[in-house]
C-alpha cells in the first residue's frame, strides 16, 4: 500500500516476516493488514491515552484478568493501535505462547487487535529499532546503506545512550542547538555545538552537552548556571525556555511549532508527556524530526525508571519521619539523602483530585522548578498513592518556604492548563522546628488549600494562624456532625415554630455579647432578645457567659453546612 510518501507502508504482516524480530501471531488473524506508523510503549497507567493511531504497542507485562485484559484491548482498539507485541523481559525464561494469559489473547481475538509475542532475546528498543529501520527503508530505499536520522538515533538508543547523548548526536548532525525541557519548564538536557548557544539557553561554556536535571539528592547539579526568566524566574533555563513552557500550556496542541525562533516538538502524547524538543530555527516541515522527538520518550525512561525507584523508596523516609523517631535519626537519615543536616525543614506536601500517575509527575517537576530559584536548595521526592512530598532545604536562613510559595503561585496560572479537570492542592511548611512538625503544617496548610478557588492552588503552613483555617484540617464528615450536636436542637426548633434563633444567636456572637448592639441590628427589643438567647441556652446545653461555650457555638455556626 502506498502511504503517500513515495514508499510502501509497513503493514502488521510485514512484522511477521521479519526473520530479526521472530514475532509469533497469537490473536488477529483477520487484520494483519493495518498500517505500522510508529512504535509506543505500553503505559500500565493509561493505556491508550498518548496513541493518535497506528502504534505498534510494546509491553513487557500486562494485565493477566479478564476485565483488566477487556480494559486494555479496548482502551488501544478505540485509540487507533495496530497491534499488541509482548516483549517478556529477562531472565524469564524463554516465552511460550501458552504462557500468555489466555482472557488477553480472547479480547484481542474478539476486538481483532493482533497479538504478536517476540522472544526475549529481542527487547522493545531493538524492536523500535528495527520497525523504525524498515519503515525508513519502505519510505526512501536509499536508507538501505545509509540509515536514516532516525535509524542511527534508535542505534544510538539500544547501545544504552540516554537523553543527553540522543541530543547531543542530534545537536550535531542538525548544526543547531537542541534542548529537552520539562512541561514546567525545567532544562533536562540541552546540547549546542556553539557557545553562543549556550549561553542564550543558561548553558556554561563550549562543551556539548550542559546536564541532564535530576533530583539533587542524587544528581549533581550543573556547573556556572545563569540565571534566567523562566516561567517562575528561576535556573530554570534561559529566557526561550521559559517562553517556550508557557506557550505549550496555554494551549500549544498544534505542534510543532515555531517559538521565539526556536521549533518545538512533543515529547510523548497526552497522559504520557514527558516533555518538548527544542531545536533552533524553523524546522516544522521536517516531518523525520517529529517522530525523532518521539525516540526522546524511550531516552527518557531509563531515567524515569531510576527516579521512579527512588521516590518510592523515598516514601521510607516519611514513614520515619511520621513515626516516633530521634530528631537526630531522622536529620541523619534525610543526611544520607542529600540534606544538610542543620538545614531549616522545609516540607511541600500535594495531593490532588483526579490525579494520576502523570499528574504526580507534572506536580514533582513543578515543585522541583519552583526549588530551583533557591541558589542552595536540596531536596528528596517520595511519591505515594495519594500524596507527593518533598523534604528541602534552603540554606539555614528564615524564608525559604516562603520563596518557595510565591514561586509556585507565579507559576500556576501558566501552568494550570495542563491539569486538565483535575485539582491539585500544594501546602509548604518552613517554620517548624522538626521535619515532624513540618510535614504535619504542611498537610494542614495542603487542606487549607483545598478551600481556595482553582485548579492549583497553594497554600504555606504561618497561614493557620486562625481558628477557620485550622478547621480546615479536620475532616467535613466530622464537622458537619459536630455543627449537628450543639445546633440540632434550634435547628429542629426554628423548623418547628418559624423562630430564627440560629440566626439570633449569630448575630449575638458577631456583637460579642453586647446585649444593646445585639438588640438593635436585629431590631428587637433587648427584653425580647434576653427570652430568645435563653430558649438558645436551654436547647444547646451552653452558658452563653462561657468563654469555652461561646466558642463552641461559634464553632459550631463555622462548619454548619447549612449554613
Amino acid at each position: 500500500m502506498d502511504d503517500g510518501l513515495g514508499g510502501t507502508a509497513v503493514r502488521v504482516e510485514d512484522l511477521l516476516g521479519m526473520p530479526e524480530l521472530r514475532l509469533a501471531l497469537l490473536a488477529g488473524t483477520g487484520r494483519l493488514g493495518r498500517e505500522v506508523r510508529r512504535v509506543s510503549a505500553y503505559d500500565p497507567t493509561g493505556p491508550g491515552r498518548d496513541l493518535a493511531g497506528g502504534e505498534l504497542v510494546v509491553a513487557g507485562e500486562v494485565p493477566a484478568s479478564p476485565a483488566e485484559s477487556a480494559h486494555l484491548v479496548r482502551a488501544l482498539t478505540t485509540h487507533g493501535a495496530a497491534a499488541l507485541v509482548l516483549s517478556p523481559r529477562p531472565p524469564v525464561a524463554e516465552p511460550d505462547p501458552d504462557d500468555v494469559p489466555y482472557p488477553l489473547v480472547e479480547a484481542c481475538g474478539r476486538a481483532g487487535l493482533p497479538l504478536l509475542l517476540a522472544p526475549h532475546s529481542i527487547p522493545a528498543v531493538r524492536i523500535a529499532e528495527v520497525v523504525a529501520h524498515r519503515m525508513a527503508r519502505e519510505t526512501d530505499p536509499t536508507t538501505e546503506h545509509s540509515p536514516s536520522r532516525h535509524t542511527r538515533l534508535l542505534t544510538a538508543l539500544t547501545n544504552g545512550a540516554d537523553t543527553q547523548a540522543l541530543l547531543t548526536e542530534l545537536a550535531t548532525e542538525l548544526a543547531c542547538p537542541c534542548h529537552v525541557i520539562t512541561p514546567a519548564g525545567r532544562l533536562m538536557a540541552t546540547a549546542t555545538p556553539t557557545r553562543e548557544g549556550a549561553a542564550e539557553w543558561g548553558g556554561a561554556g563550549a562543551e556539548v552537552g550542559v546536564r541532564v536535571v535530576g533530583c539533587p539528592g542524587a544528581a549533581a547539579r550543573s556547573e556556572g548556571a545563569v540565571p534566567g526568566d523562566g516561567p517562575s524566574g528561576g535556573r530554570s533555563g534561559g529566557s526561550n525556555c521559559g517562553k517556550v513552557a508557557r506557550v505549550m500550556a496555554r494551549g500549544g496542541d498544534r505542534l510543532p511549532l515555531l517559538v521565539g525562533g526556536d521549533t518545538v516538538f512533543a515529547v510523548g502524547r497526552g497522559a504520557g508527556l514527558v516533555g518538548y524538543l527544542v531545536c533552533g530555527g524553523d524546522r516544522r516541515t521536517d516531518e523525520a524530526l517529529a517522530r525523532v522527538a518521539d525516540l526522546f520518550v524511550l531516552g527518557d525512561a531509563r531515567r524515569a525508571e531510576r527516579a521512579a525507584v527512588e521516590r518510592a523508596h523515598a516514601w521510607e523516609l516519611v514513614d520515619l519521619v511520621e513515626s516516633d523517631a530521634a530528631p537526630d535519626t531522622v536529620r541523619a537519615r534525610l543526611g544520607a539523602a542529600g540534606l544538610p543536616p542543620d538545614a531549616a525543614p522545609i516540607v511541600c506536601s500535594a495531593a490532588g483530585h483526579g490525579a494520576d500517575a502523570a499528574t504526580a509527575r507534572l506536580v514533582v517537576d513543578l515543585i522541583e522548578h519552583a526549588l530551583d530559584e533557591e541558589p542552595t536548595a536540596r531536596w528528596v521526592v517520595a511519591v505515594g498513592k495519594a500524596e507527593v512530598v518533598v523534604f528541602a532545604s534552603a540554606g539555614t536562613g528564615p524564608g525559604g518556604a516562603t520563596r518557595v510559595a510565591r514561586a509556585l503561585e507565579r507559576a500556576a496560572e501558566w501552568w494550570e492548563p495542563l491539569l486538565g479537570a483535575e485539582r491539585l492542592a500544594i501546602g509548604i511548611a518552613g517554620t517548624s522546628p522538626t521535619w515532624a512538625t513540618a510535614l504535619a503544617e504542611a498537610r494542614g496548610a495542603r487542606d487549607l488549600a483545598w478551600t481556595r478557588p482553582g485548579r492549583l492552588t497553594v497554600a504555606e503552613g504561618p497561614e493557620i494562624d486562625a481558628y477557620p483555617a485550622l478547621l480546615t484540617a479536620v475532616p467535613p464528615p466530622v464537622r458537619a456532625a459536630f455543627a449537628e450536636r450543639v445546633l440540632g436542637g434550634l435547628r429542629a426548633y426554628d423548623a418547628e415554630h418559624g423562630t430564627d434563633l440560629i440566626d439570633t444567636l449569630a448575630a449575638f456572637l458577631a456583637a460579642n455579647g453586647a446585649w444593646q448592639r445585639c438588640a438593635g441590628t436585629l431590631g428587637v427589643h433587648v427584653s425580647a432578645l434576653h427570652q430568645r438567647m435563653g430558649r438558645v441556652r436551654d436547647l444547646t446545653g451552653r452558658d452563653l457567659f462561657s468563654a469555652r461555650d461561646r466558642v463552641d457555638l461559634l464553632l459550631a455556626l463555622e462548619t454548619d453546612p447549612a449554613g
